[in-house]
């Protein structure tokens, strides 16, 4: 009832008071660990209750609790615990909990902490305010569970079986993060880079002291984080979630952390959408830090970059972008840790270096963003950008930079301001209101004036060059070009004078440039500023070439990307008004100045300018006026010549020029003038270039009188110019004199006197040498033109007395004078008056014999002077002609002319072609048409009605002479006669006779005979009706297709030689060389029909072969206007042969045959693709002709056939043309060799692009593989004997592994990577075999060649393109790859081979392990048979294999291989015979690769790999040891294991001392020592069980005779003897067995062994507590004594020296010392027994006569511990008076030398002193002596501890 009337309250008390007493009535802690299993998470849970008092009593009797659970070894309910903590909402509970919990944990075995990590991470985002508490259990759980494999079953299954929520894994995922971010600071410091406080602070527990310092029980930070990294690897986490974490371990310093984080970014990067705004938002807040965090470090912000640099998305954070920027351009340092950008240079070299390098990147994205951002955003940034920028540069310094700026940043920030000038808005450029181009300017100047280096030059210029981009396609008012031409045309300005204006250099070349590419061609100004550019002669090429191309509307027009366009655009020129005003009136002060005066004021101010300032003018005005009459010229690159040529010779274009000229007189003709004037000083300027003059002319020659009054006045200023020494000069300034002298408005007197001083001049002609000839020669020609010009002015000849003495005088000159440029003046004088009219023929009979000159002019004409031959035909235009050919002068003169056919310098006949028209036509000749150069009518006279068509007829007959120089001149002397009098009747009733013997001349043997041929066709065809060309045209196709022999020049017989041998090969590798061989060529064309065409085709194949008959003018332009594309319709038979001419090697035939091509097909591609087949079959035929050229021909049609065709036209073909092409690549010749390759590379260039396709080409790229594959793979290919072929068939084979796609390549997986195998080898170059073996030779090892050559082979392309293949394995590939693998393996010869098989195995375990893994178990147990290869390099290679493999292998596989290895390790003993154990190597190399590379594995057959590790890590061999120390360290955290596996040690090594080989006896007597050593180190005393195990097999360590190392067993038996337990030692016999042994050894004779043995024996005794050997050690020590006091010295085996035997001695001295003050034993001793063994033993030492330092040290180290034994049991009254004075004799004997030892000596009387009260009294005198005596503070302050002793 009691109980029913308590309230909830009494109730709960009533249970915890029973709780409360079961806890207290716990007597043991095995009872208590009980009660609080069932109780303690019950108990807790009361801590919910909502009665003050409950609560209270609870805490009570948890604080009773934790007091008692202080031992260690009780162990708390931690799951459920755990599990309490996730389900309660308390925050009481939830504490309490959280306290017990992590005191459980430290208390749970390993798998205890490795099951419980699943129990704390599901559910942990419900943590809450314990949350840092929960999340540092976490931490501290994850070095005990071991996580699966990567990629295997269990990873995947991680997620399932830790039974959380995706709220669980991102949340951490987060703070796994952060964890990596988290770095303790100094102080009061509550953030870190990345972390704000509240974050900080969850990470760090609250501040809690040392969280993170192991010594105090805290985490290792940097093993913690290496933890929480590969969590956040393993299956627990999706890419998604683990992103973010592992950019942050990606960052980190240490590399183990960040190799995880590299590792991770691989897996989540191409999983993440880099254009997600979420994760955008993210990576900017990291960047900059957010909520207070602190930005993160440089390294993370580098990473950070580099991802926006991949997102187009965050270049939209236009906010974020411009603090980037203000990032990158900050001066001053704000953020302590972290890198902030600063122009002032750093004192930490790290942190420099990292701030350049943020720079870099920032300034690399936002070049990004400027090239991907979106115009909205860009328009946002770029002005703020741009403004920060050039503060940025401008805080360097501007335009000169101070000093130990940062120059790298300095050119970045120039580069990124060009980038978004291009990028931004347009104001950016130029600016909205009041434009002044500010930006640009400041650019220029930059270029102008910053000294900072070439590197910096080129970042502005480039800057420049995209600024010129984005200018360029702005559309600029008329105001912003006005802006932007005096901007140029002042850095034009300033870049003249450098130093004027305090430039570095010039900037001319980018401002040619802008205005090239910015302004119109209509812009005057920017014309000026490409002539100041061809001007400025001191600066570099460039600077005119791009002014050169400015002033070209070619050029122009191509520049600013109108070229090639379907519709060219209109190219504005401009005026010739403006140029004139521009280029001179607008450099004089006045604008009403003369025009010569304007002229001569701009040629002062620009002297170097002012040559092309004239010439660029006189085309504008050429062009404007042929423009206005539709004769303009088209704008190509020859534009120039063209308008010149035209000027010059087209009388067309001439005649529009005067129109023009008479026009610009009538509105203002001041321009023309001010040009006029210009030309004139060019003229009259001696340092003006040659030619210059001839422009003078021309325009004079087209201009109407009164244009040229100006010049009349200065006539006289041209006379030092007629008789100046530059011959070109002379003769521009006579004829110009001529003109202007001959003017009617000219002043007569002034004239006349000008004349009778060059008449003067010319009578000086006789005797007159060097410049007096010179000056003659002018004064002649001058008078020439001026008479001659007079005369045309005045209609009638010249009959004065001065002309009549000139006349003399000048045919003087011809007949007789020596002077050739004289004679040449003569000959153009007498050419010119007889032109002219000014001479008459009886006036001229008067002066001298007619037929006497003609024959003078002949014989020098003859020469090839083309002016005497000119000359001659304008002398018969003063004679007259007769009705019939009679013996008259004319006919004289004619005969004269024709036997100048001997003359052998062909071009020279087509002046004598010109003279025969002057002689045949006079005035009606249109060669005379620019020779008329005064305004006015041509001459009525000559008239000429007969002799025309006399002269033709001639010429024609002379076309069919068998004479060869008769008929070359005679068809250039019909060309001529066609193209200067094809207008004239004579002439066009001859056409069709012309055009007869031209053809016959195209197939002459002389190129310039058909070239002449030619063009007089083509001249023909332009010169005739519609009737006329039709039939031109019929009958020259018939020529070439008709058997008609009478059109061909004589008969030919069938071995007539038509052309060289060779010249045009067959398709059946014959040569067409005769006649006969033609009629064979035309029957392998099949059709009967075509015959006598080809035949005649054929004959006349001279033609083919020279380009000479497809000239300009020529054959090609008569067949393509006439439509002859019928006539092939009908032979498609034609189409190979003349398909694969055009490809032939001779140049000539080639040039020909694409000609004939072009002008008979008019739709090349629709020819081609009707006549496919024909043509691919010819060529697959012919390819493998006896013929080289055919052959060669052959390779370059396919390659030119099957490029740009879709594979379904050639598929069939393709298998064919591989093999063919391949058997080519062999060919003897080298050019067809090389044409081989070209198609090759063109076949895999097809081949490429189609696996590079999209999907769509997939068929296509499947197909093709589908027939080369096989056939590269074929002995036709990589097995090819021919090494060309080799190569380029592996070449191929490698470029199209990297290119096709996998389902593509899928199929020929398996071979390729057997046969890639095979090829490491055979592709490696024979000279590393001969270096191999010849190493010794160049001072190498083998071994250092195998690491090149396996370096070589890691580097590969055949191994890339292996691993290619791998990643595209599928499961069904794998299939058919395993045994082509296994066969490659097996069937390896060459180290590359064997080394590439390895890697292979290597990379399918890391990449493709999920199709890989059903066959690991196979490859493991084929690499065992493998791996025992006698090269090093190739068994490493195979041991890292094995390596990797076990990562998938099962355990039984495991175990297999962990007892192959031990059989190659103890089955060795062979091996152990040779220099290097290469088994027992090899056998460590699979056991480290095992732990290295697969340690999950490794740990899961630790219990039978790790003993043997451990036994085998002892071994002498250091290469053996090296590799299982290396497999032991990588495995074993500590020295724990070998507590752990301690009896599989020794039962190993027990086995293993019964072995034959001393090698395993040893080995094992090592490992049984260490194990001993490390269990004495583990354990205060070794329990008896643990003793148990050891000590049988260390007694048979013990065993047996002395060997090297030995000393290692005796000290472990000394420690095992120490630290055993007193309850094993104890057993009966176990003493007298340990001093049997200890005794047996130190009895030894080996003089290296004995110092140890004897040592040991000491520490024994001292274990032995209960023993006295104090007689048994005086036996074997006195010897040693006796010995060293006779100074007999000891043996020594194999001893090399004395100072050896003396260290021995001196060691085994020191040794017997220890061992026997150690040997006296106060314990088991008493009264008179220790007494004796005291005195006796002391004596002994003092009996050394000058002990050496080693021996004093044992000395004292042994007295002290005597002393302070005795001093502990009590017994210091048995130091007797004997033992007293011996002592006295070694502590105050003679001085021991050093410090230390004094000390020892002091620490050894202060101990004796105080064991014995006696021993103050009769040491007392001594040691104040030696208080006295000592020097050293430290030793006096030691015995001055003793001082109050000795004075009682």
């Amino acid at each position: 009832m009691a109980s029913a009337t308590q309230t909830p309250e009494q109730r709960e008390l009533a249970l915890i008071d029973k709780v409360e007493l079961r806890i207290a009535l716990a007597d043991s802690d095995t009872k208590l660990e009980a009660i609080l299993k069932t109780y303690l998470a019950p108990l807790l849970l009361k801590l919910g209750s909502e009665h003050v008092s409950v609560r209270n009593k609870l805490i009570s009797i948890c604080q009773h609790v934790s007091t008692r659970i202080k031992p260690q070894s009780i162990q708390l309910p931690v799951a459920a615990l755990v599990k309490q903590f996730k389900e309660q909402e308390s925050p009481l509970v939830r504490h309490f909990d959280l306290l017990y919990i992590q005191q459980g944990v430290d208390r749970l075995p390993a798998t205890g902490k490795a099951e419980l990590l699943p129990v704390v991470v599901g559910g942990i985002s419900k943590s809450g305010s314990q949350g840092p508490q929960v999340f540092n259990l976490l931490l501290r759980l994850l070095e005990y569970f071991t996580l699966p494999l990567r990629g295997s079953k269990e990873d995947v299954a991680m997620r399932e079986q830790f039974a959380v929520t995706d709220k669980d894994t991102a949340y951490l995922a987060s703070w796994l993060g952060k964890f990596i971010l988290f770095t303790p600071q100094k102080g009061t410091t509550t953030t870190c880079p990345g972390l704000n406080a509240e974050e900080y602070a969850f990470i760090n527990l609250q501040g809690k002291e040392n969280p993170w310092s192991p010594s105090a029980g805290g985490l290792n930070l940097l093993r913690t984080k290496t933890l929480a990294a590969r969590l956040l690897s393993s299956g627990l986490f999706n890419d998604h979630e683990r992103f973010l974490p592992a950019l942050i371990a990606s960052a980190d310093p240490a590399s183990n952390i960040n190799d995880v984080g590299d590792d991770m970014m691989k897996r989540a990067l191409p999983a993440t959408d880099l254009e997600d705004e979420v994760l955008m938002k993210q990576l900017f807040g990291l960047y900059f830090g957010e909520n207070g965090a602190p930005r993160v470090r440089a390294p993370l912000q580098l990473k950070i970059l580099g991802l926006l640099n991949k997102s187009t998305h965050s270049t939209t954070f236009s906010h974020h972008i411009m603090r980037m920027v203000e990032d990158g351009v900050a001066s001053p340092a704000t953020d302590g840790d972290d890198v902030v950008m600063s122009n002032a240079p750093t004192s930490n070299a790290t942190a420099g270096r990292e701030a350049t390098k943020l720079r870099s990147a920032i300034f690399q994205y936002v070049n990004f963003g400027a090239r991907h951002g979106s115009t909205e955003s860009l328009h946002a940034i770029a002005p703020r950008v741009i403004a920060r920028l050039r503060d940025f540069i401008d805080n360097q310094g501007w335009p000169k930079p101070g000093p130990n700026e940062d120059l790298t940043s300095r050119g970045y920030a120039y580069e990124v301001i060009g980038l978004l000038a291009k990028a931004g808005p347009r104001n950016v450029l130029v600016e909205a209101e009041h434009p002044s181009l500010d930006l640009l300017r400041y650019l220029f100047e930059s270029l102008a004036k910053d000294p900072s280096g070439s590197s910096i030059i080129v970042s502005i210029e480039e800057a420049l060059s995209t600024v010129l981009s984005a200018l360029s396609s702005i559309q600029l008012t008329i105001d912003e070009q006005g802006v932007l031409e005096d901007l140029f045309v002042d850095q034009m300005s300033q870049s003249a004078d450098l130093d004027a204006h305090k430039r570095l250099r010039s900037t001319r070349y980018v401002t040619v440039r802008f205005a090239n590419r910015c302004l119109r061609y209509g812009s005057i100004k920017a014309r000026w500023i490409d002539i100041l550019g061809v001007g400025a002669v001191g600066d570099r090429a460039e600077v005119r070439e791009e002014a050169e191309r400015g002033l070209s509307p070619y050029w122009y027009r191509m520049l600013n990307g109108s070229l090639g366009t379907t519709q060219q655009e209109h190219i504005e020129f401009p005026t010739f008004s403006a140029v004139i005003c521009q280029f001179f009136q607008g450099h004089t002060t006045s604008k009403e100045a003369e025009p010569m005066a304007i002229a001569q004021q701009a040629k002062l101010a620009y002297p170097h300018c002012f040559q092309h300032m004239t010439t660029f003018a006189r085309r504008i005005l050429y062009h404007e006026a042929m423009s206005l009459s539709n004769a303009a010229s088209g704008i190509d690159s020859e534009w120039e010549r063209r308008v010149d040529a035209a000027a010059e010779s087209d009388e067309k274009a001439r005649e529009a020029i005067r129109a023009h000229l008479r026009t610009v007189e009538a509105d203002s003709a001041g321009t023309v003038a001010v040009l006029l004037s210009a030309l004139f000083l060019t003229v009259t300027d001696p340092t003006s270039i040659t030619g210059s003059s001839s422009q003078l002319v021309e325009l004079l020659s087209l201009s109407p009188d009164t244009l040229i009054a100006s010049l009349l006045a200065r006539t006289s200023e041209l006379l030092p110019m007629i008789t100046s020494n530059s011959h070109a000069k002379r003769v521009g300034a006579s004829h110009t004199f001529g003109i202007l002298a001959s003017h009617p408005q000219s002043d007569a007197t002034e004239i006349a006197g000008q004349v009778a001083r060059l008449r003067t001049t010319v009578s000086k002609w006789d005797g007159a040498t060097g410049a007096a000839a010179n000056q003659v020669h002018g004064a002649v020609i001058a008078l020439g033109y001026y008479y001659s010009r007079l005369a045309y002015r005045h209609h009638k000849p010249v009959r004065d007395d001065g002309f009549t003495s000139y006349l003399k005088e000048v045919t003087g000159i011809a007949a007789s004078a020596k002077d050739n440029t004289l004679q040449e003046a003569s000959h153009i004088v007498i050419g010119q008056l007889c032109l002219f009219g000014a001479v008459e023929l009886d006036t001229l009979s008067k002066t001298v014999e007619l037929r006497t000159l003609i024959d003078k002019l002949y014989s020098t004409a003859k020469g090839g002077n083309e002016a005497a031959i000119l000359s001659l035909g304008q002398l018969s235009m003063i004679l007259p002609e007769a009705a019939e050919k009679a013996e008259n002068d004319m006919a004289y003169v004619e005969e004269q002319l024709h036997k100048l056919h001997e003359i052998r310098q062909a071009e020279v006949h087509f002046t004598v072609g010109e003279a025969i028209s002057y002689l045949a036509s006079g005035w009606q000749s249109t060669a005379l048409a620019t020779k008329l150069d005064i305004m006015g009518p041509k001459p009525e006279r000559p008239v000429r009605a007969y002799t025309l068509g006399r002269v033709i007829d001639r010429i024609l007959g002379d076309c069919t002479n068998t004479k060869p120089a008769l008929k070359k001149a005679a068809v250039m002397w019909l060309l001529c006669l066609v193209q200067f009098c094809g207008h004239l009747p004579e002439i066009q009733e001859r056409l069709e006779k012309c055009q007869v013997a031209f053809k016959r001349c195209l197939g002459d043997r002389d190129e310039l005979v058909q070239e002449t041929a030619s063009r007089g066709l083509g001249l023909i065809y332009e010169k005739g009706d519609r009737r006329l060309k039709d039939d031109l045209v019929r009958d020259l196709v018939s020529s070439f297709s008709s058997d008609r022999q009478s059109q061909l020049a004589g008969n030919v017989s069938a071995d007539t030689e038509l052309f060289e041998p060779g010249q045009l090969p067959t398709g059946d590798g014959k040569s067409v060389s005769t006649y006969k061989e033609v009629m064979s060529l035309a029957s392998e064309v099949g059709d009967s029909t075509l015959v006598y065409r080809f035949m005649s085709m054929a004959s006349s194949n001279a033609i083919w072969s020279s380009r000479a008959a497809f000239g300009r003018f020529g054959l090609s332009n008569v067949l393509s206007d006439s439509s002859v594309d019928g006539y092939l319709a009908d032979n498609p038979k034609l189409y190979p042969k003349l398909f694969r001419y055009r490809f032939d090697p001779n140049g000539g035939v080639q040039r020909s045959m694409n000609d004939i091509w072009n002008a008979l097909v008019k739709d090349s591609t629709a020819t081609i693709d009707k006549h496919f087949a024909a043509i691919i079959e010819d060529l697959l035929a012919s390819i493998l002709g006896k013929e080289w050229r055919v052959r060669q021909a052959s390779c370059a049609a396919i390659a030119d056939l099957v490029q740009g065709r879709p594979l379904d036209r050639y598929e069939q073909y393709l298998e064919r043309i591989w093999t063919q092409c391949f058997k080519v690549l062999d060919d003897i010749k080298e050019s067809v060799r090389a044409a081989a390759a070209s198609l090759a590379r063109v076949l895999t260039g097809v081949l490429t692009r189609a696996l590079e396709a999209d999907h769509s080409a997939t068929k296509n790229a499947s197909a093709m593989l589908k027939h080369v594959l096989p056939f590269l793979l074929s002995p036709s290919g990589m097995e090819s004997s021919a090494q060309e072929v080799q190569s380029f068939s592996v070449r191929t084979l490698l470029e199209i592994i990297k290119k096709a796609n996998g389902s593509t390549l899928r199929p020929f997986i398996p071979e390729l990577v057997e046969r890639l195998i095979g090829l490491l080898s055979s592709l490696e170059p024979e000279e590393v075999n001969y270096l191999h073996l010849n190493a010794s030779k160049y001072k190498l090892t083998e071994q250092k060649i195998d690491d090149m050559r396996l370096s070589s082979v890691r580097s590969s392309p055949l191994m890339e393109a292996i691993e290619r293949c791998l990643d595209l394995l599928d499961d069904e590939t794998m299939l058919r790859l395993q045994p082509r693998l296994e066969n490659a393996m097996k069937s390896a010869l060459g180290l590359p081979s064997k080394v590439g098989a390895g890697r292979v195995l290597v990379s399918l375990s890391t990449r493709r392990l999920a199709v890989f893994r059903p066959f690991v178990d196979h490859f493991l147990r084929l690499v065992e048979k493998l791996i025992q290869d006698r090269n090093e390099t190739v068994a490493s290679s195979y041991a890292v294999a094995a390596g990797y493999l076990a990562r998938a292998a099962d355990d039984k596989q495991l175990i297999r291989l962990i007892d192959f290895a031990r059989g190659l390790y103890f089955d060795s003993e062979g091996d152990r015979e040779s220099t290097t154990p290469r088994r027992c190597i090899t056998s460590g190399e699979i056991v480290y690769a095992f732990a290295k590379h697969a340690a999950d594995r490794f740990n899961s057959v630790a219990a039978a790999v790790l003993p043997f590790v451990f036994v085998a890590k002892h071994d002498p061999n250091e290469q053996v040891k090296e590799q299982f120390q290396n497999a032991w360290n990588e495995s074993v955290g500590g020295s724990r294991a070998v507590a752990l596996y301690l009896t599989e040690i020794v039962a190993l090594s027990d086995k293993h001392l019964d072995s034959p080989q001393w090698v395993l006896k040893h080995t094992s007597a090592r490992a049984v020592a260490d194990a001993v050593t490390v269990v004495a180190s583990l354990e205060a005393k070794i329990s008896k069980d643990t003793a148990a195990v050891i000590w049988p097999t260390l007694e048979k360590a013990l065993g047996g005779k002395t060997w090297e190392g030995k000393e290692v067993v005796l000290a472990a038996f000394a420690k095992f003897v120490k630290s055993a337990a007193p309850e094993y030692v104890q057993r009966p016999g176990m003493s007298d067995t340990f001093v049997k042994i200890a005794t047996r050894e130190a009895k030894r004779q080996n003089a290296t062994y004995k110092p140890h043995a004897v040592k040991y024996l000491g520490h024994i005794s001292l274990a032995l507590e209960d023993v006295d050997l104090s007689q048994t050690v005086v036996a074997i020590v006195k010897p040693i004594f006796e010995d060293a006091s006779t100074g007999d010295p000891m043996a020594v085996d194999g001893e090399e020296t004395d100072q050896k035997s003396h260290t021995l001695e001196h060691a085994t001295l020191a040794a017997g010392v220890e061992a026997l003050l150690a040997s006296i034993n106060p314990v088991g001793l008493s009264g008179e027994r220790l007494a004796l063994a005291l005195s006796r033993s002391l004596a002994m030492v003092a009996s050394l006569q000058t002990p050496p330092a080693s021996v004093n040290r044992s000395t004292y180290t042994g007295l002290k511990q005597l002393f302070e034994s005795v001093q502990k049991q009590g017994k210091g009254d048995v130091v007797d008076a004997a033992a007293t004075l011996s002592l006295k004799d070694l502590l105050f004997g003679p001085d021991p030398g050093t410090e230390a030892l004094r000390l020892l000596r002091a620490d050894a009387t202060v101990s004796a002193v105080k064991a014995s009260p006696s021993l103050a009294a009769a040491l007392g005198t001594s040691i104040q002596t030696a208080l006295k005596d000592e020097k050293s503070l430290l030793v006096r302050d030691r015995l001055a501890q003793l001082a109050p002793a000795t004075k009682e």
